[in-house]
């Protein structure tokens, strides 16, 4: 089974759009040595972080029921699709996620959640309101430490 990370943002903005901030975050986290064309992170193959892990960004598909909106109350309009390289530390690429989420949380106010196999949430903002998952094991220290602001911790499944 491939292990992915969602993220879903309830914007007003295109995809292209979102893909420009996933760039922009590729920069200010110095996730790879040169971010990953707009084209590219467009693209279903994605850009790639230095660790392996790939992100894309695309406009969800319309379905009758759609889950994130159900559970969070967050209508996505936009996606951002993270999967991790199997051959590389999981751990790393988990690093990148966090500081994937770190930037886009300081550049854009939307409501979004970062979802983990369409199972765990591993963090939900709503309303300005940011929550973190309570696992230590997901947010440890050096992770939470590239969260600014306030948040609280719960436990989120879907």
């Amino acid at each position: 089974m491939t292990v992915a990370h969602q993220i879903h943002l309830a914007t007003t903005e295109t995809a292209e759009q979102v893909a420009a901030r996933v760039r922009a975050a590729f920069e200010r986290a110095r996730l790879a040595e040169q971010p990953p064309a707009l084209d590219e992170l467009l693209s279903r193959s994605g850009g790639r972080t230095a660790r392996g892990t790939t992100i894309s960004v695309s406009t969800p598909e319309p379905v009758p029921f759609d889950v994130i909106e159900h559970e969070f109350g967050i209508p996505a309009k936009a996606r951002i699709w993270i999967e991790p390289d199997g051959d590389r530390p999981m751990a790393e690429q988990d690093d990148d996620i966090a500081a994937l989420l770190a930037a886009l949380l300081d550049d854009t106010p939307v409501d979004l959640v970062a979802v983990h196999n369409y199972e765990t949430a591993w963090l939900i903002r709503r309303g300005g309101e940011l929550v973190l998952h309570e696992d230590p094991a997901l947010w440890p220290e050096h992770r939470l430490a590239l969260i600014e602001g306030p948040y609280r911790r719960e436990s989120h499944r879907l």
